[in-house]
């Protein structure tokens, strides 16, 4: 009998031993991150750089009609080339964007990974031969939320901004061609009548 009371009271006191305050908020970052990691993962980076560079050649017919002596653009024509810049300017960094939000989410991943995984295992020295206390554990761990955190910003901020793009594109692209191609006819027929 004396036995099962010592077994009771170890699994008692085993089950009392507290866990690390701050596992769980660093647990729901890491889920957090990957969920971040999947959405910039589920971005079609091929459609999004196939119509920047499609805008950005556009942008480089406006240029240089505009600067050909038999091409006139006319105050109706500016709406239209104010679609085509608004485009051009929510997607002109798409491919940054994507490559700091992958590599940023790794890096938070990997962190917070490590971070836990020092919480875990009672690690007392860290890979840079500094202890690891509970204020090291403390200061690092609100680090890396307050990176995740950051990271959603980013990535919200960055699909708004693709989507802006992609949408004004949509919206204002026939437009934009059909202006682009009348003016390189204007342009076409000055250089036959030369």
């Amino acid at each position: 009998m004396r036995f099962f009371a010592h077994i009771i009271a170890l699994f008692l006191l085993v089950g009392c031993v507290s866990e690390n305050p701050n596992k769980q908020p660093l647990q729901a970052a890491l889920t957090h991150a990957k969920e971040v990691q999947q959405s910039v993962d589920a971005f079609d980076m091929d459609s999004i750089i196939s119509v920047r560079e499609r805008l950005n050649a556009a942008k480089e017919d406006v240029r240089w009609l505009g600067v050909e002596t038999s091409v006139e653009f006319v105050r109706s024509d500016a709406p239209i080339i104010g679609k085509l810049s608004e485009a051009s300017r929510y997607l002109k960094d798409a491919p940054q964007r994507f490559n700091s939000l992958t590599k940023e989410s790794s890096r938070c991943i990997s962190q917070i990974e490590g971070l836990l995984n020092v919480i875990d295992s009672g690690a007392t020295i860290d890979a840079k031969g500094d202890p690891i206390t509970q204020e090291y554990i403390n200061e690092n761990a609100s680090r890396e939320i307050k990176a995740v955190e950051k990271l959603q910003e980013v990535y919200d901020l960055s699909e708004h901004y693709f989507n802006l793009g992609l949408e004004t594109d949509e919206k204002n692209w026939t437009s934009i061609d059909s202006l682009i191609t009348a003016k390189k006819g204007v342009w076409a027929r000055s250089i036959a009548e030369e």
